[in-house]
C-alpha cells in the first residue's frame, strides 16, 4: 500500500512538472511581431525589413551600408582581371551584410535608428524569451579580427556557426574603454550570450528604433 501511494505521488508530481514545462514553453511561443514593414536607406537605396515588438522596431536583416569610418569588411573593391576572384567576399556580403568595428558600427546606423544598447537587447529578450534569433531573424555571420595573426582568415571563416552583434554599450569595467558588449548566438543553441569584446573586432549590426 505504501509503495502504491508513493507511485501515485510520483506520477502526480511528474504530470505537474510536464504541465509546468508546457506552460513555460507556451509563455514564450515562437514570436509573432505586432507589425512589420520596410525601411529604405536613402544613403544607398538598400531596403531593410523590420518587425515591431511592443514599442520597438527592429531591423530583421543585417546592415549593409559601406561606411568609410572605422573598419568595414568585406572588401568589395573590384578585382583586377589578372587576379583570381573566387567571389567569396561578394557571397558573404549578399548573405550576411557587413562586418563593422565599433566605430564603423555607429557610423553605419541610418537617421532615425540607433545601435541597440544592452537595455534594448534585454527588452527584446524579455518579450520574446529564448526565441530572439527567430524573432528578428538573426544570422550566423561569424566575426572578423584584423590582428595580424588572424587577418589572413577568409571572411566567412566562422559564418554558419556563430553570430555576433554589437551593442552601443561600452564595458566600463575594462581599461581605456576599449571594450563594448555584444550579443553572441550559436547555431545549435537557443537564446544568446552577452559578451564583452574588443572594439576593434568586426561584427554584424542590427538597428532598432522606438515606435512613434
Amino acid at each position: 500500500m505504501k509503495f502504491r501511494y508513493k507511485s501515485i505521488v510520483f506520477l502526480f508530481i511528474s504530470i505537474v512538472g510536464m504541465i509546468s514545462c508546457s506552460d513555460e514553453e507556451e509563455a514564450f511561443a515562437t514570436p509573432v511581431p505586432d507589425a512589420t514593414g520596410i525601411f529604405v536607406d536613402d544613403r544607398d537605396g538598400i531596403t531593410y525589413p523590420w518587425a515591431r515588438y511592443g514599442d520597438q522596431e527592429w531591423m530583421t536583416d543585417n546592415m549593409r551600408f559601406q561606411t568609410t569610418e572605422g573598419a568595414f569588411r568585406p572588401d568589395l573593391t573590384p578585382v583586377k582581371p589578372i587576379y583570381y576572384d573566387d567571389g567569396r567576399n561578394r557571397k558573404y556580403y549578399d548573405n550576411y551584410g557587413g562586418l563593422y568595428d565599433f566605430t564603423a558600427a555607429n557610423a553605419a546606423v541610418p537617421d532615425g535608428w540607433r545601435l541597440p544598447t544592452n537595455e534594448d537587447w534585454n527588452r527584446l529578450a524579455d518579450r520574446v524569451g529564448p526565441y530572439i534569433t527567430e524573432a528578428i531573424d538573426l544570422q550566423f555571420g561569424g566575426f572578423y579580427i584584423t590582428a595580424e595573426s588572424y587577418s589572413q582568415q577568409p571572411i566567412d571563416f566562422y559564418a554558419g556557426v556563430y553570430g555576433f552583434y554589437w551593442t552601443a554599450t561600452t564595458d566600463e569595467t575594462k581599461s581605456e574603454n576599449n571594450f563594448a558588449f555584444c550579443r553572441k548566438i550559436v547555431y545549435n543553441k537557443s537564446g544568446y550570450e552577452q559578451k564583452s569584446i574588443a572594439k576593434g573586432h568586426l561584427l554584424n549590426v542590427r538597428c532598432v528604433r522606438d515606435v512613434k
